[in-house]
């Protein structure tokens, strides 16, 4: 869903960072970042001494981190302008074992998987911060490498303004109130594969270009994020449900029809987000609404707006110990969302309506992980989506009009585990399984399990 981007401009941002880490100071200082990004202090003489990763490296993954407050260690510039180089390596085996599938002659194989992301972060002053960041993506069997195949998205390109707890962000940004908690110890591969990054899109995640405002008081943060363009311009419209055009699902749509190398534009999508969240040290908990509106044809005015809206709740518990000389931490987490939407009647004589019945799905997810003496350690996380879509039944002679609805059930599980060999580089292994259920079709079932055993890097 993210647009690609020319190889000129691929050139430019590998030359940046291969200068960024040539001529990084062997001495350069590091901290990590309050937070808030509080304005900056004078770093001690202690700061010298390069801290070690927090464990939530992970989650940052997703979420990124905060831009440090002091120069990092492989930046270059002065303590409070500095540009510093973004990078996360992730490779190795995936075993896919299909049990059952559509097409009874599709075959198990074994791929060799690698993902990479890349670009550059900086601070411009204590309130002024900027993040520019893209991906090589993971794709199909290792589909995307050779012969100009390779598949390249826009991530985070976001200018972003701080002052008395107060942040305003333009560009393409993330939301972090729309993202589940999941499992640490499963991101292996980034959360890019689809038995991690496709549960977190069914419940509303979203990325894409906007402006968004939080402010943060006492651990309580309220935020307000907002987007208005193409449906592909974020990924919040993985959530929208029903049948458009066909079997289609809406963000599906503006792909079906390139015009001049793009996508289709006849679509418009708007999506505003109000959220609370609130982290103490020893729990975290969210609350979003995520209320949108569809121009399902930008170039006629007879076509009715889609209206939706997803409900979201997260939280995740904090606990720490010892055993017997051994710190631990265990975190168990759980999030639910709930969307509901207008569907198109796509029967030809019905156009320019809407049905009846409305999509709606729920979304369950929840799971644990145990950190044993630092970032190492175990997890599980599971979730289910289950949806219900409306479609339409013409009348004929006697039998009126009908709006059947079909339900399907899909169910993830994802156990892994993590061992951080050193500060920036993690082996790990995780198994995952894929099952979905529709009502009615047995012929449609799909279920499989999945096995990685990786190597990660993260900067």
């Amino acid at each position: 869903m993210n647009p690609s981007f020319p190889a000129a401009s691929r050139v430019a941002l590998v030359c940046t960072l291969a200068s960024a880490l040539l001529v990084a100071p062997a001495q350069a200082q590091t901290s990590e970042a309050p937070a808030s990004e509080a304005p900056i202090a004078t770093p001690s003489p202690a700061a010298a001494v390069p801290a070690a990763p927090s464990r939530q490296d992970t989650e940052a993954l997703v979420v990124s981190a905060p831009t440090p407050a002091t120069r990092p260690m492989f930046a270059f510039g002065n303590e409070t302008y500095f540009i510093n180089p973004v990078l996360a390596i992730a490779g190795g085996l995936h075993s896919e074992n299909l049990l059952v599938n559509p097409n009874p002659n599709k075959e198990s194989r074994i791929t060799t998987v690698a993902i990479g992301r890349f670009g550059v972060e900086g601070r411009l002053g204590p309130y002024v911060t900027f993040r520019s960041e893209f991906e090589r993506n993971i794709r199909s069997h290792g589909s995307g490498i050779w012969e100009g195949t390779a598949s390249m998205s826009v991530r985070d390109q976001v200018l972003r303004l701080q002052r008395w707890g107060a942040t305003v962000e333009a560009g393409i940004v993330l939301d972090p109130a729309s993202v589940d908690y999941f499992s640490a110890h499963t991101g292996d591969v980034l959360v890019a594969d689809k038995y991690t990054r496709d549960p977190l899109l069914y419940s509303g995640f979203n990325r894409g270009q906007g402006v968004q405002a939080r402010y943060t008081r006492w651990g309580l943060t309220a935020g307000l994020s907002y987007t208005e363009a193409n449906p592909l311009s974020s990924s919040a419209s993985f959530m929208v449900g029903g049948s458009f055009g066909g079997s289609s699902r809406f963000w599906e749509r503006p792909l079906g029809s390139f015009r001049n190398g793009q996508p289709d534009d006849d679509f418009h999508f708007r999506v505003v987000s109000p959220s609370l969240s609130y982290d103490h040290p020893w729990f975290e908990a969210k609350a979003m609404a995520q209320v949108f509106n569809i121009n399902y044809q930008t170039n006629s005015t007879d076509d009715p707006a889609i209206q939706g809206y997803n409900a979201r709740g997260n939280v995740k518990l904090k606990l720490k110990g010892m055993v017997p000389s051994l710190p631990f931490e265990v975190t168990p987490f759980f999030n639910v969302a709930r969307v509901e939407n207008d569907v198109a009647n796509s029967v030809a004589g019905y156009s320019n309506t809407l049905l009846d019945t409305r999509f709606n799905a729920l979304s369950l997810s929840g799971g644990l992980d145990v950190f044993l003496s630092g970032r190492s350690g175990v997890g599980f996380h599971i979730a289910r989506v289950a949806d219900q879509t409306p479609s339409f039944i013409q009348p004929t002679g006697t039998n009126e009009g009908s709006e059947p609805v079909v339900g399907s059930t899909t169910t993830y599980l994802n156990v892994g585990a993590t061992w951080w060999m050193f500060d920036q580089v993690a082996l790990g292994a995780r198994v995952a399984t894929f099952a979905r259920e529709v009502e009615g079709k047995p012929e449609a079932e799909e279920r499989d399990l999945s096995g990685f055993l990786t190597l990660r890097l993260v900067l």
